[in-house]
């Protein structure tokens, strides 16, 4: 891996981008941090004019979709193993999908977004009151739309399945097997399904639910139901949406990554899995749509960059629906995180300071 330095001036400008968001209101708060392969470049914490509490680099946010990446590194570690196989269909660890289209399913189609379920939305689950037991109920009736394998079609809820099957493949329970093949290793303390469950109550970055566009969530408008709205999405502890973390956090997974799948000493996962993991699957017209700049560009539990994007063809990462992004980009030597806690967040707004960074950089 070749050397690269980030401009200081530059990268002031990336880190004022963020700042001005928050500075006018337009998001409660924000922490962004860059580094390398050698370490932490940067990471600064911003919190809106007014805002009751200040939150520091520290802070414990919902990471939402960037759950996904996490889960499939644990998935490909089980499938180092010997104990999952990414072409075996779920239904051999969950005999609830036998006898109908959804035996063909594997930990394959879930983490390339193959399966040809249709997805239902988070909101409508929250809607209709449902808590883990239902959830699970609730995915293993689903029925796919279309044969897996047929389409690419971005959705959340089908990773219970995957869980489920890491579940029993393994004989231990999600949260043991992230913390033992990903978190543990890679010192990711302050990474869990559920904050206050796990002591880190007085670092939970508060989640602005309102949508961007001016409408809000479930009549959310009162801070106090807003609240209650973020407690019933953690306590679902969603396989593909649910985990909190740092920036610090996933600074060091993103740098374990970028370092091939070794970060410390500490080896989470093969090179070779590192490669499968962020190849793009989503060719020969897989992901593609009427506007070619709106292609689906996805490799194996991680987005790629499309052609508008100024990144290389290597780079990888992962937004959240809370505002969040992880961006790994190994010819550029570069780990970018995003946390703002602003639901339902344009990607353009992280892009601004992400192309910054990519500006600074030499």
């Amino acid at each position: 891996m070749s050397a690269h330095t980030l401009d200081p001036v530059a990268l002031d400008r990336a880190f004022d981008l963020a700042a001005r968001r928050v500075r006018t209101g337009e998001l409660p708060s924000v922490v962004m941090g860059v580094a390398n392969a050698a370490g932490t470049v940067r990471v600064e914490a911003l919190t809106a004019p007014g805002a009751e509490r200040q939150i520091g680099t520290d802070a414990v946010c919902l990471l939402a979709s960037i759950t996904k990446p996490i889960v499939c590194t644990a998935a490909l570690r089980l499938v180092q193993e010997g104990r999952l196989g990414l072409r075996a269909p779920l239904a051999d660890w969950l005999p609830e999908l036998r006898g109908d289209t959804r035996r063909a399913i594997t930990p394959w189609h879930v983490l390339t977004h193959t399966t040809g379920y249709d997805e239902e939305g988070v909101e409508q689950l929250i809607r209709d009151g449902l808590d883990r037991d239902g959830l699970v109920a609730r995915v293993l009736a689903l029925q796919p739309a279309v044969a897996p394998g047929s389409r690419f079609a971005y959705m959340t809820l089908p990773f219970e399945l995957l869980a489920l099957a890491m579940e029993r493949a393994a004989g231990e329970a999600l949260p043991a097997i992230l913390a033992r093949t990903v978190l543990d290793p890679l010192g990711m303390a302050s990474t869990a399904f559920d904050p206050r469950a796990a002591g880190l109550a007085d670092r939970e970055a508060p989640v602005s639910v309102g949508l961007w566009e001016g409408t809000r969530l479930l009549g959310s408008e009162d801070p106090r139901v807003a609240a209650g709205l973020v407690e019933r999405y953690t306590a679902l502890r969603l396989a593909g949406g649910g985990l909190w973390s740092t920036a610090d956090d996933l600074l060091r997974f993103g740098r374990m990554m970028l370092r091939g799948g070794e970060l410390d000493g500490a080896r989470v996962l093969a090179p070779a899995f590192v490669g499968l993991a962020t190849r793009e699957v989503t060719v020969d017209g897989l992901g593609r749509a009427a506007d070619r700049l709106e292609d689906e560009h996805y490799a194996l539990g991680w987005g790629k960059p499309g052609p508008a994007h100024v990144a290389s063809p290597a780079a990888f990462g992962h937004g959240g629906q809370s505002g969040t992004r992880l961006w790994v980009d190994p010819a550029h030597d570069l780990v970018f995180v995003y946390l703002s806690a602003s639901w339902n967040l344009p990607s353009a707004v992280p892009d601004e300071p992400l192309f910054a960074v990519y500006g600074a950089a030499s």
